[in-house]
């Protein structure tokens, strides 16, 4: 069975982990917790076809990242299924919170991107409520809601480039439109865009993590204090948010 490299990608805090919950759930993929988040930034020149055969993936002594399989578990992640299906998965890859199609399109040009894309004002509150939690070790203090603006601002413009110009091989979906949909309707254009089947494994999981956002994250109220809200309303590109939803399945 031929295999193809799959990336999930969006700005962390935007539903990267529930959507590779559900996205594994298929039989056919097979992707990583990231897997090689320390090669994101200026290592993503390493991020090799050969990082992605089974034995170097499932080495976790190469350090690159801080998510092994005990890690990983806790975000529902199974590494030895993962390693179970590997050699019969149609898609391996791996989880992503940092934007780089280009470079890896130029290195992949067959591999196949689903970004996914959250509002701000969910994306910054997320942020700062992390980044003022002391016993939140994971996350840094830097990374505040002020913070979360640039990146968002720059993670929408690189998304918005990629489904522009390479529709065949990148695809983005909006994590409100995507989990708070009972017909899944966002899941069945991912599956479709992929070439795989709508299996019931995927289903379940899906049902699953639409029940999470029905009950826990939608409607749920987040307010920024008068001086964020001022910085967020300012420096947020919401044009570039309206186009790149616009595009979303």
């Amino acid at each position: 069975m031929a295999r193809n490299l799959l990336f999930l990608a969006g700005l962390a805090r935007s539903g990267t982990t529930a959507l590779l919950q559900v996205m594994n759930a298929h039989p056919e993929v097979a992707v990583g917790m990231e897997r090689y988040k320390r090669l994101w930034s200026s290592g993503v020149d390493r991020l090799t076809a050969d990082l992605f055969e089974a034995d170097r993936f499932f080495d976790f002594s190469d350090g690159l990242t801080n998510q092994d399989p005990q890690e990983a578990a806790r975000w529902g992640v199974d590494y030895a299924a993962l390693r179970a299906k590997w050699a019969d998965a149609t898609y391996v890859g791996d989880k992503m919170t940092t934007i780089r199609f280009d470079r890896l399109h130029e290195m992949h040009p067959d591999a196949r991107f689903v970004f996914i894309v959250r509002d701000i004002d969910q994306v910054a509150h997320s942020w700062e409520r992390r980044a003022r939690d002391a016993a939140d070790v994971g996350w840094p203090e830097r990374a505040d809601a002020q913070a979360s603006v640039e990146r968002w601002n720059l993670a929408l413009k690189r998304i918005r480039r990629a489904v522009r110009q390479h529709p065949d091989r990148a695809v983005v979906v909006e994590y409100a439109r995507f989990f708070g949909d009972p017909e899944a309707a966002g899941l069945h254009a991912v599956l479709d865009f992929l070439g795989l089947a709508h299996e019931p494994s995927v289903a379940a999981a899906f049902e699953t993590t639409h029940r999470e956002y029905v009950d826990s994250v939608a409607g749920r109220e987040r307010t920024l204090s008068p001086e964020l809200r001022g910085f967020v309303d300012g420096l947020a590109d919401r044009r570039l948010w309206r186009a790149v939803t616009r595009q979303a399945v």
